[in-house]
Parts: C-alpha cells; sequence; structure tokens
C-alpha cells in the first residue's frame, strides 16, 4: 500500500517521549492514562499507524468492562464528523479518534476513519479501521468482503487472504470468498514469483536463449522435470514485462501442473481465469485443481491418523478430516450449481452437479439433476449408475434395481462403467435378501477381473473358499 508511514523514530523528540510515556502505561496497566497521551501524539501525527494501533488497544483495555453511558453522544460525534470529513478529511480523522476513545469497536466510527482515511490517501489507515470495524461484528461478511476488496485493490493479497479465509469459517458456501480467495492467492503467488525470490536463478537456466527459445517452440509433454523448469525459465520475461498476457499465464499454468506443483499451477490458472473475464475451460481446470489440492490435504491427514490413531491429536484430526470433507463437498455443489445456472442445457454439467450432490448427501435433489443428464447417450449410464446409488440411498431399493439391470442390459463390453454397474447390482440383490441373484452379478465381475474390489472374495466365500 503506498501510505507514507511514520515510524516512532520519525517523530519529533517530543513526540516520541509521550509515545514510551504511553508505552509504559501500558505495561503498568494504566491504559486510561495511554490513551489521553497517544491522542495528542495521533492527533498530530496522523500517519504514525503504531501509535494508533497501540491507541485502539488502549481503549478496549480502558473500556472493556466499564458500564455504558447512559447517554450516548456518539452517534451525533459520527454525524459531525461526517460533515467535517466533507471539508478535511484529516481533521475528520482526529474527530473520529474522539468518539473510538470511548468506544474503540464502534462500527460508524470506525467506518468513517475509513472513509476520511480513505478519502486522504491513507490506506493503511483506512484498512485498519475496516479491520477494527469487524473485530467489533466479526459475523458481518458483507463488512468482511468490503475490506478483503480493498486489501486486494491496494495489492495486499497476503491480508486479503486472512479476511477470506475468516469469510469462510463464518459461511463454507459463500461463492463469492471462495472465489476472492482463489484470486488472492494467484496475487499472493504472482508477487512470489518475482525473478530471483522463488529460489531457482532462471537466468543460469538460460544462459543459451537459442536453445531455450527452440525447447519452448517443441512439444514438451514428456519434458523431463529439469526441461520444464526450464520453459518457465523462458516465460518468467515474458511474464514479468506483462503480467496481464493470458497466453502466457496458462502457459505457465500448464507447465508446473505438469509439475504437479498444484498450488503453483492453481494460482496462474486462477489469475488465467480473471483475465479471461469467465472461460469455463479454465474455470474448470481451476475447481479441478482446487479439488486435488484438498484432496490430498485429506488423503494425508487420513495417512497420519491411520500410522498413528491412538495420538493425542487423533481426535482433532479425525475432526478436521470431517469438516475437510464436507467443506470440499458443500464447495463442489456450489460450483457445480453456478456452472448449471449458466449452463442449463448441459447434459454434462448436470451429471456433475447430480454425483456432488449425492456425494454430499443431498441424494433427493441429486436425482432430477440425473434424470435429465441420463437423456445423453454419452453420460447416459454413469448417470444411471448415480441414478440407482441415489435410490438406493433413499432405501428405494427395486427402483435402484431396475436403474442398474436397464444399464447393464445395453452395455456389451464388460468395461469398467459396467464393472461398476454389475458390482452395484450386486449389493442391491444383496440388501433385498436376494442373495443367489447377488451371487450371480458378483461372479459376472469374478469371470473378467478377479482383483476388482472384493468380488473375488464375496465369490469364494460362497464356495466356502
Amino acid at each position: 500500500m503506498n501510505e507514507a508511514i511514520l515510524t516512532e523514530s520519525d517523530l519529533a523528540q517530543g513526540y516520541r517521549n509521550t509515545y514510551q510515556k504511553a508505552q509504559n502505561a501500558m505495561k503498568m496497566n494504566n491504559p486510561s492514562f495511554s490513551v489521553e497521551l497517544l491522542l495528542a501524539v495521533v492527533s498530530d501525527n496522523p500517519s504514525f499507524l503504531d501509535g494508533r494501533k497501540l491507541l485502539r488497544s488502549a481503549a478496549i483495555a480502558a473500556t472493556t468492562g466499564a458500564k455504558k453511558k447512559i447517554f450516548d453522544t456518539s452517534a451525533m460525534k459520527v454525524s459531525k464528523a461526517k460533515g467535517t470529513l466533507k471539508k478535511d478529511a484529516l481533521q475528520a480523522i482526529a474527530e473520529v479518534e474522539d468518539i473510538l476513545k470511548e468506544d474503540p469497536l464502534n462500527l460508524a466510527g470506525n467506518t468513517l476513519l475509513f472513509e476520511a482515511a480513505n478519502s486522504a490517501s491513507m490506506p493503511e489507515t483506512a484498512a485498519f479501521g475496516l479491520e477494527m470495524a469487524l473485530k467489533g461484528k466479526p459475523s458481518d461478511s458483507k463488512l468482511a468482503h468490503k475490506l478483503a476488496n480493498y486489501l486486494l485493490a491496494h495489492d495486499d493479497p497476503e491480508r486479503a487472504i486472512k479476511i477470506y479465509d475468516h469469510i469462510i469459517k463464518q459461511d463454507n458456501t459463500d461463492g463469492d470468498a471462495r472465489s476472492g480467495l482463489t484470486n488472492a492467492n494467484a496475487r499472493l503467488s504472482m508477487k512470489r514469483q518475482k525473478m530471483g525470490e522463488s529460489g531457482t536463478n532462471f537466468k543460469d537456466l538460460l544462459k543459451d536463449k537459442d536453445a531455450a527459445k527452440k525447447m519452448e517452440d517443441m512439444n514438451r509433454i514428456g519434458a523431463t522435470t529439469e526441461q520444464t523448469m526450464e520453459q518457465i525459465a523462458h516465460l518468467a520475461p515474458e511474464y514479468e514485462a506483462n503480467p496481464n498476457d493470458i497466453n502466457v499465464v496458462r502457459k505457465i499454468a500448464e507447465l508446473y501442473e505438469r509439475l504437479e506443483d498444484w498450488e503453483t499451477a492453481l494460482s496462474y490458472y486462477a489469475w488465467a481465469h480473471q483475465l479471461s473475464n469467465g472461460d469455463t475451460s479454465l474455470e474448470a481446470k481451476v475447481h479441478k485443481l482446487q479439488d486435488r489440492i484438498e484432496e490430498i490435504s485429506i488423503a494425508r491427514l487420513k495417512a497420519e491418523l491411520e500410522g498413528d490413531p491412538n495420538s493425542p491429536d487423533s481426535e482433532e484430526k479425525r475432526q478436521n478430516i470431517g469438516q475437510l470433507e464436507r467443506s470440499r463437498s458443500e464447495r463442489l455443489v456450489v460450483a457445480a450449481r453456478e456452472r448449471v445456472d449458466r449452463n442449463p442445457t448441459d447434459p454434462q454439467l448436470r451429471f456433475e452437479l447430480g454425483t456432488h450432490l449425492y456425494n454430499a448427501g443431498h441424494t433427493r435433489e441429486a436425482i432430477p439433476e440425473l434424470q435429465r443428464a441420463k437423456a445423453n447417450p454419452h453420460i447416459r449410464h454413469k448417470a444411471m449408475l448415480m441414478l440407482a446409488r441415489c435410490y438406493g440411498a433413499a432405501k428405494m431399493f427395486d427402483l435402484s434395481l431396475g436403474q442398474l439391470k436397464e444399464a447393464a442390459a445395453e452395455m456389451v463390453i464388460m468395461d469398467n462403467t459396467k464393472k461398476e454397474v454389475v458390482y452395484e447390482m450386486g449389493l442391491m440383490q444383496d440388501a433385498m435378501g436376494n442373495k443367489a441373484e447377488a451371487l450371480e452379478s458378483f461372479k459376472q465381475i469374478y469371470a473378467v477381473d478377479y482383483n476388482y474390489r472384493d468380488a473375488a472374495t464375496r465369490v469364494e466365500g460362497a464356495y466356502g473358499g
């Protein structure tokens, strides 16, 4: 952020002495005295942000537990300061502090501090005002979005990420927050991808520029890790010169994806998607990588839990796994629903929405989506399989079995999809008490794929094997 922030060493000696006295007052548990000292310092040095932050901390400490005044004059003071703002932003900031010394988390006062500081070209101070307003009303998502957007607009993605995380913890279905989080992560990654900051000396990789150019022009699907890094190195100067070139950004994203550096690939795909103004293929890639990263996190936690199921933090890990899985499922539902809303006639999107609804436990909502999707011959059998699972989850075993038998009859080759259908058919028959029919279904799989799930165990068990 572009604000000439004053530090303690920048203060005139008198103000510096007063600031130090205020710090000592806080250490001596005398916050009220600290507030009085700091008001003068901050009033005359409005860009002394550390002083303003200490002033707010002191005011919070001084007013915690204090009885509220019978006559609250803060609304009148805010109204007066708003009038001042039209003429003199710095004077308005000083008047706001007179409100906040008695009510440091006052929403109207902190919001006005934001407006006045923004008007005075003091973005750090403006952001601080919104931060204090949010501290007073942590559940106000509109306020949180306003702060996150402001931080992004002033090139502070790292702090914006924390705010978006806060919003998602309050409401994990907030699609705007998830989109903002992706954007902020992309912006942060780009800031860190400056030449020489990533730990890789790209310049050394480009000693022979002609060779690097030739390498870039070649189809490098089977390139080694080193060759892929060289391609990234060649693209780096182009990206530095114009980070808004979507073709370059997309190429870098693809290369990092090839390296299986999912986090970095996601940041570039997210930026490319933003530059594209809604390219659906890039949007799908962003969602795919987000899901991959969450899947890896869940798998890592599960592996740790399996390795030491009785560790002191095992219960916390189980809760984290459950929370991550629920959050992931709901996020996928939200994203899939948004895509369907934009393209309501696309059966593939209907199938994806139905699948995610089923995985999230919303089986009844999934049924109509999958019924519409099965009309498309390209995904018909997969849709029928998912539809059968929905019926099965709702204990409608006869309807489930009907879907599965219909799908199996239409499929000639015992490919992976038919194996799933026939296996599910066996489960449904077993659930309905038709043991002999279930065994025949499992035998069909056993005859072509001994290692498919537990088909061999079920078949051999029936023979006493």
